[in-house]
């Protein structure tokens, strides 16, 4: 489990072809405790296995081909940034929200509205998404907690603090880019309840 607050961006440096899966080699700053086998890290929001660490500034995860499928992993270039963070510790604080790795869907920047400092991303999002959502509520894009500005028709509006913007990837994405969506699990959890108990009562009528 993640929070959604980007502790690092990583470079991808070697991409293998392992049969039906990948492995990606990122390399970034280094850890205050390097990574450990077996570990989670989010991965652009993804979360995925640390298969081997050599050392504090790089480390190897795979990715499998329902991963590559429902997220921007598998499309990812040589040299490119990512939003990196680490599973979260037990009496942490929680800067963001809950946040599992676990991607509802793929969605495309339609617009970048700028204003002053900061801007504002546009984003068509898929309907398994759009059905969790409510304005103000939490979304994960690319791993980073952001605040649901806007909801029109099939797309979101969030808005992108300096900070933010520096921090993360978000701030070099353009429109027609694709970033990986996660809704809040809360919401999603919701969702189910409601709909199983409306199909409960249907069924007694």
């Amino acid at each position: 489990m993640f929070s959604g607050i980007i502790e690092r961006q990583g470079k991808l440096i070697r991409k293998e072809r392992q049969g039906k899966h990948i492995a990606l080699t990122f390399e970034t700053q280094g850890w205050e405790k390097p990574l450990k086998r077996g570990e989670s890290i989010s991965v652009n929001g993804v979360c995925l296995t640390v298969i081997r660490s050599s050392t504090k500034n790089q480390f190897k995860v795979q990715a499998v081909p329902e991963t590559l499928a429902q997220t921007t992993i598998g499309d990812l270039c040589l040299k490119e940034t990512v939003n990196l963070e680490r599973s979260l510790k037990w009496g942490e604080r929680i800067g963001g929200h809950f946040v599992l790795g676990h991607i509802d869907g793929v969605g495309r920047i339609l617009r970048k509205i700028s204003h002053g400092k900061s801007f504002a991303l546009q984003i068509d999002a898929p309907p398994r998404v759009m059905e969790n959502i409510v304005p103000k509520g939490s979304i994960a894009v690319d791993g980073a907690s952001l605040t649901i500005q806007k909801i029109s028709g099939r797309s979101i509006t969030v808005a992108i603090i300096p900070h933010t913007a520096k921090r993360t990837t978000i701030g070099s994405k353009n429109r027609g880019d694709f970033v990986n969506l996660e809704a809040d699990v809360i919401a999603k959890h919701l969702t189910v309840l409601i709909q199983n108990a409306e199909s409960k009562a249907a069924m007694k009528l």
